[in-house]
């Protein structure tokens, strides 16, 4: 078997083993992948590289050549041949063969290793210097998510979208398969911020996704998620994917989504929630046509510009509001175009409207 050999230390983890070893940086921005067609779709859309971080590590190892200091990378691998020790007495230290097959996979460090992957054009002499990696075994690629999530702890004030893409619990898991399965999400979600800019070709945020998927089950965020449930969210996001023209449009980049967002109402939160809330109780009331029942919402006028339907509801005084009342009174708006029976709350915030 052709393998790649290093120098490596043997150590543990808890119930895991690990192994550091020695890697030259030419060989390094060979084999261990990042953002290559091998990596897994979920693994990829969980860690991004930010290119100002990059642009401070080329900086700062072109401007300190030779006195730089990196630290280890964390990567896992797929396919792990043997450990040979050095000695019976240094069970520890030896040299760590890896199948030319396998795997490897950077779960910590995307950044240096671009950065050194551009350097290395410039000076390939760098390829000569050696970095530590953090090799950890997943065989089935079944920890490398978990890796990743324990490596960088969301902080307190990071923002919903990120608190989703890290997040372990089947509601977040499901809106994270969604953003991989539904074409309508498919490379149209800004995954880690919770705004999008202009020159975005993101259409919805992740954290929208999450809680219109959330008001759509109308189930707590650590609630057990049937099969049969995550299969009708499933159907319901795709059905939409084809109803609504707009989002069509989007998706076959005849309309960019800046234009899509500043036309139109339906690819912002409080809309995709009040959509959410609308489906749930679409479901309930027509559990066998329910599918037909919601392609209505494609002869919907979904434009800013038809202000006797969206203003004081999604939007207040022409701009989007996201408010609580804002959403149930659009939600209320969608389910009276779907044929639903207002509740009671929903009556009473139509009149307050009414008499405003």
């Amino acid at each position: 078997m052709n393998c790649y050999t290093f120098p490596a230390l043997l150590g543990n983890q808890g119930e895991y083993i690990y192994y550091l070893i020695q890697c030259k940086i030419r060989l390094l921005t060979r084999i261990f992948l990042f953002d290559e067609a091998e990596v897994p779709a979920d693994l990829l859309r969980m860690q991004t590289v930010d290119q100002s971080i990059v642009t401070k590590y080329m900086d700062y190892l072109a401007n300190r050549r030779g006195d730089y200091t990196l630290a280890p990378l964390v990567a896992v691998v797929d396919e792990v041949g043997t450990f040979e020790p050095l000695a019976p007495e240094m069970a520890e230290i030896g040299r760590l063969h890896v199948p030319m097959s396998a795997r490897l996979i950077i779960r910590d460090g995307q950044h240096r290793r671009a950065a050194l992957t551009a350097l290395l054009k410039r000076s390939p002499a760098l390829g000569d210097d050696t970095l530590a990696i953090m090799l950890l075994p997943d065989p089935a690629l079944r920890r490398a998510a978990s890796i990743y999530a324990d490596l960088h702890p969301s902080p307190m004030a990071a923002t919903r979208s990120k608190r989703v893409l890290h997040d372990h619990g089947e509601l977040a898991s499901l809106v994270r398969q969604l953003v991989n399965e539904v074409p309508l999400f498919q490379g149209f979600t800004e995954l880690e911020k919770t705004t999008i800019s202009n020159r975005s070709t993101a259409i919805f945020t992740l954290s929208a996704i999450y809680q219109a998927t959330q008001a759509l089950l109308n189930n707590g965020a650590k609630e057990i998620i049937r099969v049969e449930q995550a299969a009708i969210v499933r159907e319901f996001w795709r059905i939409l994917s084809t109803t609504i023209p707009q989002w069509q449009q989007a998706m076959r980049r005849e309309m960019s989504a800046a234009t899509l967002r500043q036309n139109y109402i339906h690819s912002h939160t409080v809309t995709l929630l009040a959509i959410g809330m609308a489906g749930h109780d679409l479901i309930a009331a027509h559990p066998d046509d329910w599918q037909e029942r919601l392609k209505i919402l494609g002869d919907v006028d979904w434009s800013r510009e038809n202000r006797s339907l969206w203003e004081g509801r999604a939007m207040v005084r022409g701009k989007m509001n996201k408010s609580h009342d804002s959403i149930q009174l659009t939600a209320a708006a969608i389910k009276r175009l779907l044929g639903l029976k207002m509740t009671e709350r929903e009556l009473a915030l139509e009149q307050a409207l009414l008499d405003s």
